[in-house]
């Protein structure tokens, strides 16, 4: 699949597939094979697959670090914008329920997230990548990453590719509310993520240009034809 973004964005974009490896009942203080989804009458089990995209836009500046405030910390988190943005969602659905979530861009019930990137003074561990949304009437998600080979955090920027090969572990969490009232925590491990080709186009400017170039061959062509 290819994608088409401005000439000047930086932005990656991938799909993933995860599995349902762990689901918590809040009120019965109990971990469940089955659960209710958020939609009347759906169900959720262990072991559901899980499809989803997710995006960022690696020009992003961090708004603010852990490091200014802690000198030579072993641990640097770095803080990015919140706002909603094309640039910056995953979405994912658990089959077969069709229960969805939408998280980043101004059609989705959280309309707004932040992702964080780190360099964690942990064993065989170099990084980690996480993105997270806002609590949004009790639900919250959060895709984590973590590097095993590979150093993504660059004095807070963000990594220009990513690969299950460079993770030690890599893994989506969802709590939410049933219908009928409880919270449910759900855990998945992700098995596979495919980076999405992006296929850059002219910036806005750059059609102008080019419009008025082939404005003023046509014209001359005509003038040779008369």
């Amino acid at each position: 699949m290819v994608l088409t973004v401005p000439a000047q964005a930086a932005l990656q974009v991938y799909e993933f597939t995860a599995s349902v490896s762990g689901l918590g009942d809040v009120r019965a203080l109990t971990w469940a094979q089955s659960v209710s989804g958020r939609q009347e009458g759906s169900v959720i089990s262990l072991g559901d697959r899980i499809v989803g995209r997710f995006a960022y836009d690696t020009t992003a500046k961090s708004t603010f670090n852990s490091g200014e405030w802690f000198p030579n910390p072993d641990t640097n988190t770095y803080f990015y914008s919140q706002a909603p943005s094309p640039a910056n969602f995953f979405t994912f659905t658990i089959l077969p329920s069709g229960h969805t979530v939408r998280v980043g861009d101004a059609n989705a019930p959280v309309s707004s997230m932040s992702f964080t990137d780190s360099k964690p003074n942990i064993a065989n561990m170099t990084d980690v990548l996480s993105f997270r949304s806002e609590v949004f009437n009790g639900e919250s998600n959060s895709l984590n990453f973590t590097g095993s080979t590979a150093n993504w955090v660059s004095n807070g920027g963000l990594p220009g590719h990513l690969s299950m090969a460079d993770m030690g572990s890599a893994s989506l969490h969802h709590d939410y509310y049933k219908p009928g009232g409880g919270r449910i925590l759900l855990n998945a491990t992700i098995t596979s993520l495919n980076e999405i080709a992006i296929t850059p186009v002219p910036e806005p400017g750059t059609w102008a240009m080019l419009l008025a170039g082939l404005t003023i061959l046509g014209f001359s062509a005509r003038r040779k034809r008369n």
